[in-house]
């Protein structure tokens, strides 16, 4: 797997596209909220599985995911997570709208809201990728879900392990006008999918 022959310059590369796809990605969220944000710098790592859950706050935190599956010379998926309240964070700052204490269900406007935050960051994402690497990258419709991080991690993980054993996961923060959003981004990709970037890169 991937994690077993990653030299330190294939880390730094892996850290560099996360930095740089998650800098686009905020640009482009910038756009969809008609303000300015800024994103502290990324952090970047590659993560098993079973450490994913604890990372994000605990199998119990519920959390809102977004998940877009890529094929073409790069196949996995990308899974954008939020707990709730941060997600109440992204919604309020799209529709302008704010929630009564004790608040605990999105309704079908918040899903797509938050459903298109999600599409808008991963096809910068993963658009930053193919543009850096020249490799065709498609993306297919984003699903979305709230449950425990559990519940949300378990099925997709299955698919996940198929695939490959790790995640690269970038921690991003966001702020706006001093609020801060923070997420997490997953970007998972089986062997094959990572030897084509890093020979697009002219990195053996």
């Amino acid at each position: 797997m991937i994690g077993d022959n990653l030299t330190n310059t294939k880390m730094d590369v892996l850290k560099e596209l996360g930095n740089i796809g998650a800098g686009n990605a905020t640009t482009a969220l910038s756009v969809l909220l008609n303000s300015k944000l800024e994103m502290e710098l990324p952090i970047v790592n590659l993560l098993e599985f079973d450490e994913i859950a604890d990372l994000v706050g605990g199998a119990d935190t519920v959390v809102a995911a977004v998940l877009t599956r890529f094929t073409g010379d790069v196949n996995g998926m990308t899974l954008f997570i939020v707990d709730f309240d941060e997600a109440k964070k992204l919604i309020s700052a799209m529709l302008n709208k704010s929630y009564s204490e004790g608040f605990e269900e999105f309704d079908h406007m918040d899903r797509s809201t938050l459903k298109e935050v999600g599409n808008i960051l991963m096809s910068s994402y993963i658009g930053s990728i193919s543009t850096l690497t020249g490799l065709e990258i498609r993306t297919n419709p984003p699903e979305i879900c709230v449950d425990m991080t559990g519940a949300i991690l378990s099925q997709p993980l299955t698919i996940l392990g198929q695939i490959g054993d790790q995640a690269l996961i970038i921690d991003s923060k966001l702020s706006d006008n001093n609020r801060l959003i923070n997420g997490f981004i997953l970007f998972v990709a089986d062997d094959v999918s990572f030897d084509n970037i890093f020979s697009s890169l002219g990195i053996r």
